[in-house]
């Protein structure tokens, strides 16, 4: 297997591990919202949050890269010469 696909494979052990080991209830208390329930389940959000972020953010970035590359590609015209 590729170094890559085993590192992606220990991270989601790990992970999984985590999610097991807190089963506990918890309480989140954002500003007037109280939110109460297994610990495993807000990780799990808090996960998917955190991916969600980074995936748009290098998705974004990658756009911009290659506008900039296209724009930087095009030939600029040339004035003629008098």
């Amino acid at each position: 297997m590729k170094t890559k696909t085993v590192l992606i494979l220990v991270l989601i052990a790990l992970f999984v591990i985590l999610l097991i080991q807190n089963s506990g209830s918890a309480d989140l208390r954002f500003y007037f919202w109280n939110i109460s329930g297994p610990l495993f389940i807000l990780v799990f959000l808090v996960f998917c949050l955190g991916f969600l972020a980074g995936f748009l953010t290098a998705k974004t970035g990658r756009k911009k890269d290659h506008q900039l590359l296209t724009q930087s590609s095009t030939p600029s015209p040339q004035k003629p010469k008098a």
